[in-house]
């Protein structure tokens, strides 16, 4: 009986479907290998062709002795170029020649009937879209049964899946991991990791052995590995922070470990942190603890703090000491000058002298008064200046003797000579100069020239006409001779008709601007 027309396309209806793949392998002239006809191919390789068409797996057949080749789309996806579509129909060793030494052998086990392969995340290079890539592949090679074939294996049936990204995202966690550990073994702060409520030690850190003294502790609980931090409230703490899911942080902690019995513990200081770890499920499943053996700094801090009290004692009895002197010399200041007083008066001085000299006991006084107030670490000029200037210049009347210049740090030597210049002048200007009339005025200016140092100028204005004094007084005296020794520096005096002018020039000085603390500029 003849076959009805419908017969050719039953036979090859295994090849229907299969996308791309599935039209190319139907158009391929299969008549022309050694195959033949798709309608006269072996059962089990039709069925096999059928379910590699029907997958969205990669599936990739090897047939007969020549290894010819079948794969679907999937398949294609994965193999470039290169192979793509040129594999199909062709065989199988010069199309893979340049892995066969990897998949050869797999497939001559195959063939001969020794059973199937499967390799897992298996390294396998290929060259594709130009270059040679590492690509990582998991797959299986299937025997396809076929009882003509001397061994019972007809073809090789591949399932496969590229891995490749997988396995480079495995291994680079893996380096991270690597890498994480190697920072945890090297950190210098102390770490642990300790899981569950009963907080069992998973990890621990050299630093964290070495400040338990390289007691065992994985496996173990903190209260079977450390006992002691029961007692010393640690494990209380631990309980809060799993029962709570709140870090607790600590500064400078005590904590003692214990030694050999009848050793003291060794007290160390901690800086360190609780941090709960919370699970998928949000509850706390453990805990990392991550500090620093701050011993030093706390041991340093507390000498500092018993330092600054040695310190604060020794100034407040140099304070009582300095008060004492202070005290002291002005009594004895008081005393010379009642003294003197007395004394003049039972030798029939003349009122004029003991009025001048205790004046100057008075002047020296004040200047004593300004060098008190600053501990006698020295004295600003400005305050000199005042001071010499009090007695002449009443509260409420008008001004007669001005001054102005940059702040000037006077060493107490420089400062009490200075002090007994400006009580001279001032007493001659207030005798025989510009004082001495209701019109005089005396101005004090005072500059820092380019080269350092310090200039004085004493300006009378106003007074009488002035006439060269016949004889030079002590007060010149002290002024020409005794002012230019203390200061480092030359004193002149101009009696100009219109008024003195007296000029001190003193290089031992510290000058300090007002505004900035920097040196001024010569104004």
């Amino acid at each position: 009986m003849r076959g009805s027309p419908d017969d050719g396309r039953e036979e090859t209806a295994f090849l229907a479907g299969g996308g791309e793949m599935g039209a190319r392998i139907r158009a391929f002239d299969w008549a022309k290998t050694s195959l033949g006809a798709p309608e006269g191919w072996p059962q089990s390789l039709k069925t096999t062709v059928r379910l590699l068409l029907s997958s969205g797996h990669p599936m990739f057949i090897w047939w007969g002795p020549e290894l010819l080749q079948f794969y679907n789309d999937a398949y294609a996806r994965s193999i470039g170029p290169e192979r793509h579509p040129g594999a199909l129909g062709g065989p199988g060793r010069p199309c893979w020649a340049e892995i066969w030494d990897i998949i050869g052998p797999q497939i001559e086990q195959v063939m001969a009937g020794r059973g199937a392969t499967w390799h897992e995340n298996h390294l396998v290079p290929i060259t594709r879209h130009g270059r040679r890539e590492d690509v990582w592949w998991t797959y299986s090679y299937s025997p396809i049964d076929e009882p003509e074939a001397a061994s019972g294996v007809g073809g090789v049936l591949v399932i496969c899946a590229e891995t490749t990204e997988r396995v480079q995202a495995e291994r680079a966690a893996a380096r991270e991991l690597e890498n994480l550990g190697r920072l945890f073994d090297q950190a210098p702060t102390f770490m642990a990791l300790l899981h569950g409520p009963e907080h069992r030690f998973q990890l621990a850190n050299p630093s964290y052995l070495r400040l338990v003294g390289g007691r065992p502790v994985a496996g173990k609980t903190v209260l079977e590995a450390l006992p002691e931090t029961a007692e010393q409230g640690f494990v209380g703490l631990l309980d809060e922070v799993f029962r709570t899911g709140q870090p607790f942080i600590a500064n400078g902690v005590r904590y003692l470990m214990p030694l050999e019995a009848g050793d003291r513990p060794v007290e160390r200081f901690l800086d360190f942190i609780y941090q709960p770890i919370i699970g998928p499920d949000g509850l706390v499943a453990g805990i990392f603890v991550e500090g620093a053996d701050v011993t030093d700094r706390a041991l340093a801090e507390a000498a500092l703090r018993e330092s600054e009290d040695r310190f604060r004692a020794q100034a407040d009895h140099l304070r009582l000491m300095v008060d004492e002197l202070n005290h002291r010399v002005k009594n004895t200041l008081a005393t010379v000058q009642s003294v003197t007083d007395q004394t003049l008066r039972r030798a029939q001085i003349a009122a004029s002298v003991r009025q001048a000299l205790t004046s100057r006991l008075i002047a020296l006084s004040r200047a004593h008064d300004v060098l008190t107030n600053e501990n006698w670490s020295g004295a600003d000029l400005h305050e000199i200046v005042a001071q010499a200037a009090a007695p002449y210049q009443p509260e409420g009347a008008e001004r007669r003797l001005s001054w102005r210049g940059p702040d000037v740090r006077l060493s107490p030597r420089a400062a009490i000579a200075l002090a007994m210049t400006l009580h001279e002048l001032t007493t001659n200007a207030v005798k025989y100069g510009a004082l001495s009339t209701p019109t005089g005025r005396v101005t004090l200016d005072w500059v820092s020239p380019e080269d350092g140092g310090l200039r004085l100028t004493w300006r009378e204005q106003g007074g009488p006409p002035v006439t060269p004094p016949v004889r030079t007084g002590f007060g010149t005296r002290l002024i020409q001779r005794g002012l230019p020794g203390e200061l480092g520096g030359a004193v002149s005096v101009d009696y100009a008709p219109t008024g003195v002018v007296c000029v001190i020039e003193a290089g031992s000085v510290e000058l300090i601007d007002r505004r900035t603390g920097a040196a001024p500029e010569a104004a």
